[in-house]
């Protein structure tokens, strides 16, 4: 049991590497992305901030980055909860610095990665099914609707295998590692 537990953290360990890896360029100001967009390592606010829009060489914005809700914390943890099948109490809630939220006008989407951390009284199974990117969540909310946890992650990260649209992926600086090809 005690292999089980190290084998999910050194997992664990290692994907938030690789998420802080592939996520440095949205934190830091780079040619053509504005300055001002959220960090994933913000801490949950309730207050309104301006979204961080990305713009496309016409001009036109095709995403939006948002700042992360507790309300919205809650809720993709509730739709991480459903697609996993576990317990709700066996789940302690949202990764800190792991949650990336974006909008995307054109299709009124919001899209939304995160990690998942298991609860103190998590099963072994939990705890298990938590190991190698299964603590990692990909959700979409269509306008109207709720989110919905479409795509559980998988080590090696690759992000273009995945439903997160392009223009998010680039947003949230989200790249394929070598490993992927």
């Amino acid at each position: 049991m005690v292999i089980g537990r190290w084998s999910a953290l050194l997992g664990v360990i290692g994907l938030a590497c690789l998420m802080a890896a592939c996520s440095a360029p949205s934190t830091r100001p780079s040619a053509g992305r504005p300055t001002t967009t959220s960090s994933p390592d913000a801490p949950p606010s309730t207050s309104t901030v301006p979204p961080s829009p990305t713009t496309s060489s016409s001009g036109v914005t095709t995403v939006e980055n948002l700042v992360v809700t507790s309300a919205d914390r809650e809720a993709l943890t509730a739709a991480f909860v459903y697609y996993k099948n576990v317990p709700a109490q066996q789940i302690a809630g949202t990764e800190p610095g792991t949650v990336y939220y974006a909008f995307v006008p054109s299709t009124g989407d919001y899209w939304a990665l995160a990690q998942f951390l298991p609860s103190t009284t998590a099963s072994l199974q939990t705890d298990v099914s938590l190991q190698d990117g299964g603590s990692m969540g990909i959700f979409t909310k269509p306008a109207g609707a709720g989110w919905e946890m479409v795509e559980a992650g998988v080590i090696p990260f690759c992000p273009t295998q995945t439903a997160i649209p392009p223009a998010v992926q680039a947003l949230w600086g989200l790249r394929d590692v070598p490993a992927c090809s």
